[in-house]
C-alpha cells in the first residue's frame, strides 16, 4: 500500500470528522464557556484596581499562544477507547493517512480555540458597554494599537522567524507528547512536565559548557543558528511523532514504545 492517496485519505478525514464531530462540539463550547468567565473575571476585576485593559490582554495572548503550542496534545483528544483505536486501525488506509487525518483534526481544535478567544473578547466587551465602563473595547484591537505590538512589528525578519519556529517547536513537543503518553486526557500535563525537567536539564547544561564571553559568533549568525535549530528539531519531533503513532498498540499502560 502506498504512503499517501488522496481518495483514500479523503475517506479517513471524512470518518474522523464523523467520530470527532460531537467531540469537538463538546470540547469548543467548553472552552467557550472557561475563556468567558477567565476573561470577564479579570475584566471586572481590573475595573476596581488598575483600570486598564493591560492584564485582560495579557491574557488573551497567553490564552492565544496556548491554543498554538498545546493543540499537539489534541491529536487523539476523541479516541477515549480501545474499540475508538481497533476501528482506526482496521481503516484501509496507510499510517501515514490516519497520522495526517488524526493531527488535522487537532487543527481544527485550534480554530475551536480560536473562535473561544474571540467570542470571551466579543462578551467582555459587551458586559464593559452594558456597565459603562472606561475600559470599554475590543482587547484583540488593544493588542494591536499598544507600544508593544508596534515595537514587535519593528522587529527584523530573523528575529519573526525565530519566534515562530521557536512556537511550532514547542507545538512540535506536544504532539510528541501526545503520541508517547496513552493517556489522552493528562497526556498534556505530563508533556508539560517532562518540558520543564528538560528546560532545566539544557539550560544547566549551557551554563556550565559555553564560556561566559564568546567571541566566535556574531549575534546575527547567533540567531540564524537558533533558528535553524529550532527548524531541524521541529521537523525531528514530526518524524518521531509519525514513528510512535505507527508503534502504537490497543494494549498498553502509560506510555507508547
Amino acid at each position: 500500500m502506498k504512503n499517501f492517496n488522496i481518495k483514500r485519505f479523503g475517506r479517513v478525514l471524512r470518518w474522523t470528522y464523523e467520530h470527532d464531530r460531537h467531540e469537538f462540539v463538546r470540547s469548543t463550547l467548553m472552552g467557550i464557556q472557561g475563556l468567558t468567565v477567565c476573561v470577564v473575571f479579570i475584566q471586572i476585576g481590573q475595573i476596581h484596581s488598575a483600570r486598564t485593559n493591560m492584564v485582560g490582554a495579557l491574557a488573551l495572548m497567553i490564552g492565544f499562544f496556548a491554543t498554538i503550542i498545546c493543540t499537539g496534545s489534541n491529536m487523539h483528544y476523541s479516541m477515549k477507547t480501545r474499540d475508538d483505536w481497533r476501528t482506526l486501525s482496521v481503516l484501509p488506509a496507510s499510517n501515514m493517512e490516519k497520522f495526517l487525518a488524526r493531527y488535522a483534526s487537532s487543527l481544527l481544535m485550534m480554530l475551536g480555540g480560536f473562535a473561544a478567544l474571540v467570542v470571551a473578547d466579543v462578551a467582555q466587551y459587551l458586559l464593559m458597554l452594558i456597565m459603562n465602563s472606561k475600559m470599554t473595547t475590543l482587547l484583540g484591537s488593544y493588542i494591536l494599537q499598544s507600544n508593544t505590538f508596534r515595537m514587535i512589528a519593528e522587529d527584523s525578519i530573523v528575529d519573526h522567524l525565530q519566534f515562530g519556529c521557536f512556537v511550532l517547536m514547542l507545538h512540535s513537543c506536544y504532539l510528541v507528547g501526545c503520541n508517547f503518553f496513552r493517556n489522552t486526557k493528562y497526556g498534556w500535563v505530563f508533556t508539560t512536565l517532562a518540558l520543564i525537567v528538560l528546560g532545566i536539564v539544557v539550560v544547566t547544561l549551557i551554563v556550565k559548557l559555553m564560556p561566559e564571553a564568546p567571541t566566535s559568533v556574531t549575534v546575527g549568525s547567533g540567531d540564524w543558528l537558533i533558528t535553524v535549530l529550532c527548524f531541524l528539531f521541529t521537523v525531528f519531533n514530526y518524524w518521531l511523532a509519525y514513528r510512535l503513532f505507527c508503534r502504537r498498540q490497543l494494549i498498553g499502560k502509560f506510555i507508547n514504545l
